[in-house]
């Protein structure tokens, strides 16, 4: 399937001249609800998950994707408001990306030792106002992770292969600047610019692909 990575301009040449994306930390993560989705009016119950998620934050990483592009939403969260880019990955079906569930109630709370499907239920679990993403996540392990002083990163791969780079209405890479970044390897991946829909609220391919120098 294929997946979209927002980011903006500067982060995005590097993550495409260095072939990897940069894992995210749990505890840094933009929702305080992150690994929290649970129930917790109960303070000690609160006080064991926060141990609990600062446990994974020590062991895991996400990278985290959306399966469309064409979200102006996403474009002004994730790419710079429109002056980033988009790169699209074709990825495995199976366990490794999985799809974010949206709630508008918390999970119940387990009442027993958590286990590894309660890290797999509150990973993909979010709050219904962020459903506009359509996310998929990718869990890191850490430890098998490229680390660089303080940051970890996902390499491309078979599991992580590049297919696109979108550039945004807004964005200033030039194509020269692009392929550079892509190199000889991924001189076949297909770029293009984008606009504003002109008949709806929609992020489109501009067919005018001379306007992008």
């Amino acid at each position: 399937m294929r997946l979209y990575y927002f980011t903006t301009r500067t982060h995005g040449l590097l993550a495409l001249k260095n072939r990897r994306l940069k894992i995210s930390r749990i505890n840094e993560l933009n929702d305080p609800f992150e690994f929290m989705a649970w129930n917790t009016r109960d303070a000690g119950l609160r006080a064991r998950l926060r141990e609990w998620k600062n446990q994974r934050n020590e062991e895991y990483g996400i990278v985290c994707f959306s399966s469309k592009w064409r979200s102006p939403v996403l474009w002004s969260h994730y790419a710079d408001k429109h002056a980033g880019i988009a790169i699209g990955f074709e990825v495995p079906d199976g366990d490794v990306y999985n799809r974010v569930r949206y709630r508008r109630t918390r999970l119940p709370v387990p009442r027993r030792e958590l286990v590894g499907s309660d890290v797999d239920e509150v990973l993909l679990t979010k709050f219904s106002a962020w459903r506009y993403e359509s996310e998929y996540r990718c869990l890191c392990r850490l430890h098998d992770s490229l680390a660089e002083g303080d940051l970890f990163f996902e390499q491309f791969s078979y599991a992580l292969e590049l297919a696109q780079v979108i550039v945004g209405e807004r964005c200033q890479i030039s194509r020269a600047e692009l392929s550079i970044a892509l190199g000889q390897e991924y001189s076949h991946v297909e770029r293009f610019k984008v606009r504003s829909a002109f008949g709806s609220f929609s992020v489109v391919r501009n067919r005018d692909q001379k306007l992008w120098k």
